[in-house]
Formats: C-alpha cells, sequence, structure tokens
C-alpha cells in the first residue's frame, strides 16, 4: 500500500512537471518525454496489470476524493509535522548557524537558478543545430506566404501612420508656441495632448492594416490570419512604446520635455532605444510566433532567444558607451539644486545608474529564458509599472521642488492681514515637503522592487505589522499636522487682534500680554504634539511624564529665583504694570521699556545704557505713562518781584505755548498753584500743564523757553545764588594806607570795633 501511494505521488507529480511546457506550447508541437514521465508511466502499467493493484488504487482515489486530508500529501504533511516536532525536541541551533544555513541555502538557490538559465539556453541553441542539420524541414512555400501578408499588412499600416505624422506635425509648431511662453501645467498639458495625439496616429495605422487584412485574401468571409494579427501586434506594440519614448525624451521639441536633457542627448537616445524597440518587439511579437507557424516550434525557441540575447548585448553596450556622459550630466544638473540632499541623490543616482540599468537587462533576459511562455505578460507587466511608477514618482517630486522653490503665495488680501501668516507656512510647509518628497522617492524605490519580485511590500503592507506601523506613524503624523494647524490658527488670531483698525487701537499692555501668551502656547502645543505623537508610536509616555515632573521638582528647588522672576513677571503683567515703550523706574533705574520676558524687563536709560532687571529684584515700579502726565513748573524770582505780575507773565507764556503744535497734548488751563517757598535767594511759584502720558517732558522744555522769553520782555528777574564777600580793615594798615585814606571813611570811636572774624560763607 506504500509502495502504491508513493507511485501515485511520483505520477502526479511528474504529470505536474509535464503539464507546465505543455500549457505553453502551440497545436503542432509534440510533448516532450522525460525520464521521469517514463519511469512514472512504466509504474502505473505495472500498478495496472496486477488485478490486486488497480483494485487499490482505485480504493486510494476513491478515499482520496471522500477525505482530501489523507493521501501521500497528508502522509508527507504528518511526515513534516513529525521531523518539526522531533526538531523541537532538540536543541535549538545558535544564530551563527541558522545565518550560515539561511546563506548556504540562498545560495544554492541562486546556482539553481544559474544552471536553469544555462540548461535553457543550451536547448535553445539545440534547436537551430537541428536546423541547420535537416532533422527539421522549413516548407519555404509557407514562409513566402507569411512574409507576403505581413509585409503587405505592415505596409499599409506605417503608410497610414506616417499619413497621421505628417497631418500631426502641422498642429506641433502652434502647440509648442503656447508651451514655450506658459508655465509648467501648460507645459505638461500641452506634452499630454501631444502624446495623446501621437497615440492617435499609431491607431490609425492600426486601424487601416486591419481593413487591409480584412479585405485582402479572401476577403470578410476569410477575416484575419494569425500572422497578419501577430504583425499588427507587433506594430502596435511598437509604436506605443515610440510614443512613450516621445513622451519621455520630447526629441526636436525641447519646450514640451519635462527632463534635463540637452537636444543632442534626447534625440541620441531617442534614436538608440527606438532601433531597440524595433528590434524586439518585431522580433519577439512577429517573428518568433511567425517561426513557430510556418516552421517549427524549436525554430521559433532559438530565435527567442537569440532576438533577447543580441538585445541584451546592444543595450549593455549601449550603457558602457554612455555611462560616464550620464554620470556628468548628473552631476552638472546636480550643480543647479538647491537642495543638498537632492544633490547628494542625484550624484550617487549618476554613479549608479549603470548598475540599476544592467540589473534590468539581466532580470529581463532571465524572464525571457527561465518563463518563456508568460515572459511577454511579466516584462510587459513590470515594465508598464516601472515606468508609471516612476513617472508618478518624478511627478510629485518635481511639483514638490517646485513648491518648495517657489514658497507659499497668498492673496493679497490675506497677505495684508495676516503678514506673518506667509512666513510661518514658507518656514514648516517646505520642510514638510522635503520630507514627503523623500518618502515619495523610497516608496518609488520599495514599489519597483515589489514589482520585479524583490520584495513584498505589498503583502508586508496588508499584514498585521505593516497595517500597525502604518496605522501607528500615520497617526502620528496626523497629531503633528493637526496641532501645526492649531497652533496657525492661535497664531493668525493673535496676529489680528494685535492689529489696529478703524476705532480700535492696540495698547501696549495688549501686545505685551499677547506676545506672552503666544510664546507660551507654542510652548505647549509643541510638549503636548511631541508627547501626543511618540504614544501614538508605542513609546509609553508615563515615565516621560514623571522624569517631566522628577526634573521639574529638582529645577524648582535649585531655581527658586528664576520661579520667582517668573510669578513676579506674570503678576506684574497681569496688572499691567509695565509694558513696552513705557518710561519708568525700576529697582532704581529709569528708562524706556525695550522689552519683557516672562522672567525679565530690559530697560534703555537716557544715555543709552541697556539694563536688564530681573523681576525677583522689582520691589516698586514707577510708570510715567498711565493715563496722563504733568509737567509741574516750579518758577523762581527775586524778592522785589510783584507776584501778581509773575503769575501773568507765567499765564502769558502758556498762551504762546498754546499756539505751538503742542497744543493738541495739552489736557486744560494752566494749573496755578502760587507760591510755594521762599528760598534762599528766590520765591518759588509753582504752576502745572497736564498733558498726555509721556509728552510731560517735550511740552516742559517748550514752556521753559516762553517763560525765559515772557521774563526777559517784561524784566522779571530770575534769580540765582549770589556771594557777597566783607572785608575788615585793621587800624594800623588804615593809617599806613595813604593812597586809599581818602576813600574810606574813618570809623568813629563811638562806635564799636567789628572783631568777629572775616565772613567767608556764602549768603
Amino acid at each position: 500500500m506504500k509502495l502504491l501511494r508513493l507511485c501515485l505521488a511520483t505520477l502526479l507529480g511528474a504529470f505536474l512537471l509535464a503539464a507546465v511546457p505543455a500549457a505553453g506550447q502551440s497545436e503542432s508541437a509534440a510533448p516532450v518525454e522525460t525520464a521521469d514521465v517514463k519511469q512514472a508511466s512504466e509504474a502505473l502499467i505495472k500498478v495496472l496489470n496486477d488485478p490486486d493493484s488497480r483494485k487499490e488504487l482505485i480504493e486510494l482515489l476513491q478515499k482520496n476524493a471522500t477525505d482530501p486530508g489523507s493521501g501521500p500529501a497528508s502522509e508527507a504533511k504528518e511526515g513534516d509535522a513529525t521531523q518539526s516536532t522531533g526538531s523541537e525536541t532538540t536543541e535549538p541551533s545558535s544564530a551563527g548557524q541558522s545565518f550560515v544555513i539561511r546563506v548556504g541555502e540562498y545560495t544554492r538557490a541562486l546556482a539553481d537558478e544559474i544552471g536553469v538559465v544555462l540548461d535553457r539556453s543550451r536547448h535553445s541553441l539545440k534547436g537551430l543545430l537541428l536546423i541547420f542539420r535537416g532533422d527539421i524541414p522549413i516548407k519555404w512555400d509557407r514562409v513566402e506566404e507569411v512574409l507576403l501578408q505581413v509585409a503587405i499588412v505592415l505596409a499599409s499600416a506605417y503608410a497610414a501612420f506616417w499619413i497621421g505624422q505628417y497631418i500631426a506635425r502641422r498642429i506641433y509648431p502652434k502647440m509648442a508656441v503656447r508651451a514655450r511662453y506658459g508655465g509648467g501645467l501648460m507645459r505638461a498639458f500641452i506634452l499630454v495632448v501631444s502624446t495623446v495625439i501621437d497615440g492617435l496616429t499609431v491607431a490609425l495605422g492600426l486601424g487601416v492594416g486591419y481593413f487591409v487584412a480584412l479585405t485582402g485574401y479572401g476577403g470578410l468571409e476569410t477575416g484575419v490570419t494569425i500572422q497578419e494579427s501577430l504583425a499588427l501586434n507587433a506594430f502596435f506594440i511598437t509604436g506605443m512604446s515610440n510614443v512613450a519614448l516621445r513622451f519621455v525624451f520630447a526629441p526636436r521639441r525641447p519646450e514640451l520635455r519635462l527632463l534635463p536633457f540637452a537636444d543632442g542627448a534626447a534625440d541620441y537616445w531617442y534614436s538608440r532605444l527606438r532601433i531597440y524597440m524595433y528590434w524586439n518587439n518585431f522580433g519577439v511579437f512577429l517573428a518568433v510566433p511567425a517561426a513557430n507557424l510556418a516552421v517549427s516550434f524549436v525554430l521559433g525557441n532559438a530565435l527567442r532567444f537569440i532576438v533577447v540575447l543580441t538585445g541584451m548585448v546592444y543595450l549593455m553596450v549601449l550603457i558602457k558607451q554612455n555611462r560616464v556622459r550620464v554620470r556628468e550630466g548628473a552631476k552638472a544638473y546636480a550643480e543647479t539644486m538647491h537642495s543638498v540632499l537632492a544633490k547628494r541623490a542625484l550624484a550617487n543616482l549618476g554613479n549608479l545608474w549603470h548598475i540599476g540599468a544592467y540589473g534590468y537587462i539581466i532580470a529581463v533576459f532571465i524572464v525571457w529564458v527561465t518563463r518563456p511562455f508568460d515572459a511577454t505578460t511579466i516584462i510587459l507587466r513590470a515594465t508598464g509599472l516601472s515606468i508609471i511608477t516612476i513617472m508618478a514618482g518624478m511627478l510629485i517630486s518635481l511639483v514638490m521642488t517646485r513648491a518648495i522653490k517657489g514658497g507659499i503665495r497668498l492673496p493679497d488680501d490675506i497677505h495684508q492681514k495676516l503678514p506673518a501668516l506667509q512666513y510661518r507656512l514658507n518656514a514648516f510647509v517646505p520642510r514638510l515637503l522635503k520630507i514627503i518628497r523623500f518618502v515619495v522617492f523610497l516608496g518609488t524605490i520599495l514599489l519597483l522592487m515589489d514589482i520585479w519580485g524583490l520584495l513584498s511590500v505589498l503583502d508586508w503592507l496588508y499584514s498585521e505589522a505593516g497595517i500597525r506601523l502604518v496605522g501607528s506613524y500615520g497617526s502620528a503624523i496626523v497629531v503633528i499636522l493637526v496641532a501645526f494647524i492649531v497652533w496657525l490658527a492661535v497664531m493668525s488670531w493673535v496676529d489680528l487682534r494685535l492689529q489696529s483698525r478703524a476705532g480700535y487701537i492696540v495698547s501696549a499692555r495688549e501686545r505685551t500680554l499677547f506676545q506672552l501668551f503666544r510664546n507660551a502656547f507654542t510652548i505647549v502645543i509643541m510638549v503636548m504634539a511631541l508627547l501626543l505623537a511618540l504614544s501614538e508610536i508605542g513609546v509609553n509616555i508615563g515615565p516621560l511624564i514623571a522624569g517631566a515632573g522628577v526634573v521639574g521638582l529638582a529645577i524648582s528647588f535649585g531655581a527658586q529665583t528664576l520661579v520667582k522672576d517668573i510669578i513676579t513677571g506674570a503678576f506684574i503683567q497681569i496688572e499691567n504694570a509695565i509694558n513696552e515703550g513705557d518710561v519708568v523706574t525700576v529697582a532704581g533705574i529709569t528708562g524706556t521699556v525695550e522689552g519683557i520676558t516672562i522672567r525679565s524687563v530690559r530697560i534703555r536709560d537716557l544715555d543709552g545704557t541697556t539694563h536688564i532687571i530681573p523681576f525677583s529684584s522689582v520691589d516698586m515700579v514707577s510708570n510715567f505713562m498711565r493715563g496722563y502726565s504733568y509737567h509741574v513748573a516750579l518758577i523762581g524770582v527775586s524778592y522785589d518781584t510783584d507776584i501778581a505780575y509773575a503769575k501773568e507773565a507765567m499765564l502769558e507764556a502758556f498762551r504762546r505755548l498754546q499756539e505751538t503744535e503742542f497744543k493738541s497734548k495739552i489736557f486744560g488751563d494752566l494749573e496755578m498753584h502760587g507760591v510755594t517757598a521762599f528760598g534762599a535767594s528766590s520765591i518759588d511759584i509753582r504752576a502745572r500743564i497736564k498733558t498726555n502720558p509721556g509728552d510731560q517732558w517735550g511740552i516742559g522744555r517748550a514752556y521753559n523757553e516762553f517763560i525765559k522769553q515772557v521774563f526777559d520782555e517784561r524784566n522779571i528777574e530770575i534769580p540765582f545764588p549770589q556771594v557777597t564777600y566783607h572785608a575788615a580793615t585793621p587800624p594800623f594798615a588804615e593809617e599806613n594806607d595813604v593812597p586809599n585814606a581818602g576813600r574810606r571813611k574813618k570809623v568813629k570811636q563811638s562806635e564799636p570795633t567789628d572783631d568777629a572774624p572775616p565772613e567767608s560763607e556764602e549768603h
């Protein structure tokens, strides 16, 4: 029974191996029997000749039909399970051994693949030997008939195609003018339209070719033959491939060229790659099927190998000849870019582009050799998806690069209302676009690897780990974007509140408080966004919050002065004690407030010296800019001056002051207080002028000038301190002082002698 199951398993395996090449062969191709198939056939014949074995085989097949879990496959699975169970009981191998085993398996698989390629190549070339030796006869009459039909159909198709191209060339110059003077979007639109027109000319040729094929060789009754259909398919595939090449290189149309190719380089690559397209497409899609139909499948297989091998060698030689030229061109274009990352990426691409091109050509060749029957589908699908992926990635990158270079431009009305909004957007959005551009580049590389079967990126994305990773990082990005939008909205609202408009003037207190609020809100939103983003990607933020609390407690104990500065500054701002632009006296320093932070105030005094005073040292604030101010005029006159006359002179000076531009800054009349003090040499008269806050010093200086003018006009003396010296002359000096004897009076005997010391102090 066990031997019977083993024979059945061998037979099924042989049938499966034989079914793969049989599915791709043509009707005229005979199945090729291998040694495994012969062995399986002999075993089956022996089983069927023995009645007992035949009965057991029927019972086994019936049992497998009712119980799919039994049979050789299940036994194999059970054996595998037993082996795996046994392996679990053994000691696990070390990581180094498992790595060595994986490397060995990969090397063995690579060697097997190389062996398969060499074996398939040998079999393909062996068919040519059979043709040359005459083992396979060639039906030359059939060949001539096929060539004639193909030539007529292709000639008619290309005639219609060239007529369509001639008409299209009349339209292209007008479109080129629009593209030359239009923007980037206009150029892209015209390029797409011209590509569609180009594709329509190919479709025109295809339609005319099918019409000729239908009307020729028997008319509509016979229809299109297989060789005519193959010729038209090759024409269409080649024509659309050339349309794609013209889309990329835009030969003789530099105004429509999206990629940075020079005219000579674009014409060179277009002409060389078009030769390869003609050779490969007509060889694979026309010559090979026609050889299969007209001669033999062996000839078609050999011809396919020669076409693919020749095309591969042609492309490799082309890459070898232009490797340095493309590298230098990529470096030259990289120097024109502003981004350092883009420069390095493009320079590295120029250094390594030939390696990727060689890899692509070798991969296509291996697919053609190992899977000749579905190679067309695989290569067209992979190449088409690769081109679409690369073009989409390049288009997105070009749009983002243009946005990064040009920046964000807001409408004029919004820019006038929110002048800082455009600056904030340009500070954030270009950096975000650079990150997105890098993600697009990385995604393009991964998709290309998935398309060619090097990595299962899409399968991993749909797996549980991929969904969890993409979801977590996507949520973190959404959190950051939402936080940025909220921050941007709050900053814009603050900008609107700080703008003066009709009927509303922003005070210095509002400006200071909103600036403090802006700074505090920025810190809060940044910390919250960072913590939430870390939480979304799986980082436990509990220890971070606890650590931040411990650090904050340590800082609060170690920086009590800093905490006092912050708390005192907050209450000073709440009480509207100090604002930017105020003239204040703080900690014994008088000056203009230039800036306020959450812990200190910056003051510039009259000498221009800047003082930074922490709020912890502020015990009293004297603000000269609250509500209104007074200029106090304290004017001294001599003792023999008429007080009423002096007051009238001060009023006259005030009337003259009101005739100047200072009138709008003065509230009310002059407040005359009268005599306030009797000085050593003057009588002090005080008056007061009510002014706008901050204007009291300028108005006071102007008022003093008018007082000086009026007092001079009315001969009112403004006294100043005077000193009188008295010298006492002794009697003997008077008697002997003959020249001065007549100038002095003699001291009477009745008057007492003044023996006091000479006065030297001021009176």
